[in-house]
């Protein structure tokens, strides 16, 4: 399964090293691009893809803008880096996700190189495996969101002072600063207060460590050792410059627009949301919940290499991986505002993790007597056996659900599973292990294409919007209307060249249907409170986004139309 272990981590990169980055990144550019414009914008998506239109339409790149409403929900980098792959074909689903691809690739790259930088060749390489399958990370890698750009930030300023502190030249520490400093931009200054932490706890752990072997004596010696990053003058002047830069872009949308809106956006949404939070307030042990979601199908493995880490031995870097694993761990726990997702920055940490246990236990013979290790790789790979079992149930049982492919990827996938097993029962950990590894490749590749044809069967929002935009094409602007509609995918896709009017009360909405011709669009939720208010023969309904009356839902689109010749 791969490049055997290298016995000298950290050495210059040979031949084998750039090949098996070269794989890494080759097998997550086919992953994360396949299908990428398949499913039609999810959640909060709309929100990145319609901001970058506007910007591009309006030609104000310092101004976010939802149907010309002014928006400053996340800092402008993440609405700008969609611009670049929208130049020749506009704002579409491909173009607004192909950041977040690109930063997963280079997340699945980085993790190998400091896995190589740590530990070796193999652990780093299966490191990169376990993190480009980890579903939740290629999930999140083909969103439209800063998501993923957070975690490579995060890991990019964790790899730049990663090791011994004392000696390091001034351009690692001004190219940590700077990191910070850009990153901020992206998601707050998330990044940066994560990576922080993290490097903050690596070097208290050390400092302790060398005052228990060695005593108090030279005592601030040691502090500025460790600490090195903020405490030399190296240090303090990377770290003056960072702000510096942070200072600029924090206050250049000011200076182009007038508004303070990104000033206060920064606060509210990252010290007040931290510290005080007004929403997504969870109990402090949900990531006890999260995490193991998020980690799948390499839940168990995870547990098995946790605890596998013991066989590994002492050292720096067992220590450096710990500290930052808890370290992130806690820093979201202790946040006051908790979401599912905001624990993804430490998936790459159980990537590593995982990567270092599973190369040792595949290539050193004395490891391979670790009954976790071996458990959690028979119970791992009969999870493609069950998938491809469900795959067949799909197609014969389940109209619904059923697909072409099914019948073909369900029998392949299973009987390979079967392999895997007889393999790892055998106690050919390698090719059973590589067998697991190709099948939960090959099932997100499925998902990701066929299975998201199969979950689009079911969302209307993006046809009702093409037939809404259809049956409106050629109405002035003056005769269409929104009122309560907050879904920024909708907007999106009814693709008006000019912002859609927007409607604020019941009465304004009454005195729109006044007119001849004219065209309201609402949410289900609202369509009763207009009937009575306005008479119910102001509207007539022209068009619904439920298929079928008997499930409709209080947020499905509706539109009216003011009856002609009333």
């Amino acid at each position: 399964m791969g490049p055997a272990m290298n016995p000298t981590p950290g050495q210059k990169w040979s031949f084998a090293d750039y090949v098996a980055l070269a794989v890494l990144v080759a097998a997550a550019a086919m992953l994360f691009f396949s299908g990428l414009s398949s499913r039609s914008l999810w959640g909060s998506e709309g929100r990145w893809a319609v901001i970058a239109r506007e910007m591009m339409q309006g030609g104000n790149y310092f101004l976010p803008t939802i149907n010309g409403v002014v928006y400053f929900d996340k800092p402008l980098l993440s609405y700008w880096a969609i611009i670049p792959f929208s130049l020749f074909s506009g704002v579409t689903e491909a173009s607004a996700r192909i950041p977040g691809v690109l930063a997963g690739m280079g997340t699945v790259a980085l993790i190998f190189a400091i896995g190589r930088r740590l530990f070796g060749l193999a652990s780093g390489f299966y490191a990169g495996l376990i993190l480009l399958t980890t579903a939740m990370f290629g999930f999140w890698s083909r969103t439209a969101s800063a998501e993923v750009l957070n975690v490579l930030a995060i890991w990019s300023m964790l790899w730049i002072l990663q090791g011994r502190g004392a000696g390091r030249p001034f351009h690692r520490y001004l190219l940590f600063y700077l990191v910070a400093a850009v990153s901020s931009f992206c998601k707050g200054p998330l990044a940066p207060a994560v990576a922080v932490t993290a490097v903050a706890a690596v070097s208290c752990v050390g400092m302790i460590r060398d005052i228990r072997q060695k005593g108090f004596g030279g005592a601030p010696g040691k502090a500025t050792d460790h600490f090195d990053w903020i405490l030399s003058a190296r240090g303090v002047l990377a770290a003056v410059c960072g702000l510096a830069a942070f200072a600029l872009l924090l206050f250049l949308p000011v200076i182009m627009t007038g508004s303070w809106e990104a000033v206060e956006l920064m606060w509210r949404e990252n010290v007040v949301r931290f510290l005080e939070p007004f929403d997504h307030v969870e109990p402090f042990y949900i990531y006890f919940k999260h995490t193991p979601v998020f980690l799948l199908p390499w839940t168990l493995l995870a547990i098995g290499a946790v605890i596998h880490m013991k066989r590994w031995g002492g050292g720096p870097e067992r220590r450096w991986l710990a500290t930052v694993t808890v370290a992130i761990f806690l820093f979201f726990t202790l946040s006051g505002s908790r979401r599912s997702y905001y624990i993804l920055p430490l998936v790459p940490a159980f990537a590593l993790i995982i990567g270092r246990s599973l190369a040792g236990f595949l290539h050193r013979e004395t490891e391979k007597d670790s009954p976790l290790m071996k458990v959690a790789l028979v119970i791992t790979a009969f999870i493609p056996v069950i998938a491809g079992a469900a795959l067949i149930a799909g197609f014969f049982g389940f109209e619904a659900y059923r697909h072409s492919s099914e019948i073909i990827a369900g029998p392949v996938i299973m009987m390979a599973g079967i392999a895997a097993l007889f393999f790892l029962f055998k106690r050919m950990y390698v090719p059973g292990s590589a067998l697991v590894v190709l099948l939960f490749f090959g099932l997100l590749l499925w998902t990701f294409t066929a299975g998201t044809s199969i979950g689009e069967r079911g969302r209307g929002l993006k046809p009702f919007a093409r037939h809404v935009a259809s049956r409106i094409e050629g109405v002035s602007d003056g005769n269409v209307a929104i009122y309560g509609v907050g879904n920024s995918s909708f907007i999106f896709y009814l693709d008006r060249k000019v912002p859609v009017r927007a409607l604020s009360d019941v009465r304004q909405v009454c005195s729109f249907g006044d007119g001849v011709g004219r065209y309201l669009i609402t949410e289900e939720a609202f369509v009763g409170t207009i009937e009575k208010e306005c008479g119910s023969e102001r509207f007539d309904r022209a068009l619904s986004e439920s298929r079928d009356d008997r499930t409709k839902r209080r947020n499905d689109l509706v539109l009216l139309v003011a009856p002609k010749g009333r």
